[in-house]
């Protein structure tokens, strides 16, 4: 059997000799090229399944579409760039469930109304990680929807989900799926309906979580655990109440409102007394300040109420104690800023309203000087993944290598934003 080798004559193998430290640097330089482009992806991959759990049972290019899709929805804050990569990806879904699925890409009219997969598909022929995993996507989709301004796609795509009941009660996560129905209620143009929406989404929630205990009238009872969702919920029941001006639904909003008022003062008073609240609520944020803010944006809104029953002293009274107590400590976070903004503007016009001028110009001169935080605090990973997100979608992984090796040797360039380089609808 002949055997074939490489033989090299002497003046060859000098040449190859002379040109090994160059042969050496490109090496090194193409594999280093490759552990950053493959570190990068996955620390992509790794962020985005840490946002959204990305189960396995996807083709990897599903999986490629959903982690770009949940990263420009919450990292780079382009939910309506994530639009056509969530849109993708449950057409994608839709057509391997059923092949003989209908539906026209290029119609401008009903291209945003994917097909969404049944009920009996994602009960019976997937895995319960496959369905919370959809039904959280859906649920993004539809958000995303509404901040590129397709009100009526997004609508519909929401109550597909809310309205089957198999689809609301037993599958997907019960808080993202309350949070849609907050959403929904918001859009909805008739007082009714979005009364009927929060009312559907209290009892899913009462339902999934057994300690969270209302009455016929959706007052918190003795003993009641309760949730981040359950009290927003709540608050937003008790709101369209109020806004319907009818003396029984403002009498029942108003209830509703104490009956928070007295849970949260419980949970701050065991917050107090270091006697574990977050143990005892384990589901509500026990943070002392997320407290503080929610007693007073509670407070706010038995303000509101009570100056719509006519009782005005009250009403301003109220306002009164949440800017004693909010304005030289918790102005500082959004939430915060925003509460106290609203009160100060009530207080405005019920001291104009009641002839109260120097309480009118006391409230101007404290709005005027309050520091109104519009963002949050970014973390250094935050910033971090965002910076390294908007170069790798502009220049590819090697981007990053690129940037300071360039910059090294010209001008430092910014960063564009991926409206500078990306077309809204272009997959």
């Amino acid at each position: 059997m002949q055997i074939r080798s490489l033989q090299l004559s002497a003046p060859q193998l000098a040449v190859v000799k002379n040109y090994g430290f160059v042969i050496n640097v490109l090496a090194g330089a193409y594999i280093g090229g490759l552990i950053v482009c493959l570190g990068l992806l996955y620390l992509m991959y790794h962020d985005a399944n840490e946002r959204q759990h990305i189960p396995f049972e996807l083709s990897f290019d599903d999986q490629i579409t959903a982690v770009k899709a949940i990263n420009k929805d919450d990292v780079l804050k382009s939910p309506r760039y994530a639009v056509k990569h969530y849109r993708r990806l449950l057409i994608e879904l839709a057509k391997q469930a059923d092949p003989g699925v209908e539906y026209d890409e290029e119609n401008d009219e009903t291209r945003y109304y994917v097909p969404l997969l049944s009920s009996q598909v994602l009960l019976y022929e997937k895995s319960s990680e496959f369905a919370n995993f959809y039904i959280d996507i859906v649920l993004r989709y539809a958000k995303s929807l509404l901040a590129k301004g397709l009100l009526e796609p997004s609508i519909y795509t929401l109550s597909t989900i809310i309205n089957d009941d198999d689809l609301f009660y037993k599958i997907g996560d019960a808080e993202r799926l309350s949070q849609c129905c907050r959403l929904l209620s918001k859009v909805d143009q008739d007082p009714n309906n979005k009364i009927a929406i929060l009312k559907r989404s209290i009892d899913m929630l009462c339902r999934t979580f057994s300690g969270v205990n209302l009455d016929g009238n959706y007052l918190l009872q003795d003993g009641s655990r309760i949730t981040d969702e359950v009290l927003y919920c709540l608050n937003d029941l008790a709101s369209n109440m109020a806004k319907t001006n009818e003396k029984k639904l403002l009498n029942q909003a108003l209830n509703i409102y104490l009956s928070s008022l007295k849970k949260l003062t419980e949970i701050k008073e065991l917050v107090d007394s270091d006697q574990q609240a977050q143990v005892k609520y384990p589901l509500f944020n026990c943070d002392r300040n997320n407290v503080v803010l929610s007693i007073n944006e509670v407070r706010a809104h038995i303000g509101e109420v009570m100056w719509a029953k006519g009782y005005k002293k009250n009403a301003i009274s109220w306002n009164e104690e949440v800017v004693e107590d909010m304005y030289f400590d918790q102005g500082g976070s959004i939430k915060g800023s925003q509460i106290l903004v609203n009160v100060l503007n009530n207080l405005v016009l019920m001291y104009t309203n009641t002839k109260d001028i120097r309480g009118k110009k006391r409230c101007e001169n404290l709005l005027d000087q309050l520091q109104v935080c519009e963002t949050d605090p970014v973390t250094w990973y935050d910033s971090v993944v965002n910076r390294f997100s908007k170069i790798i979608y502009n220049k590819g992984p090697l981007g990053i290598l690129e940037k300071p090796i360039s910059e090294r040797f010209g001008r430092p360039q910014p960063i564009p934003n991926i409206e500078e380089f990306e077309e809204e609808d272009v997959e």
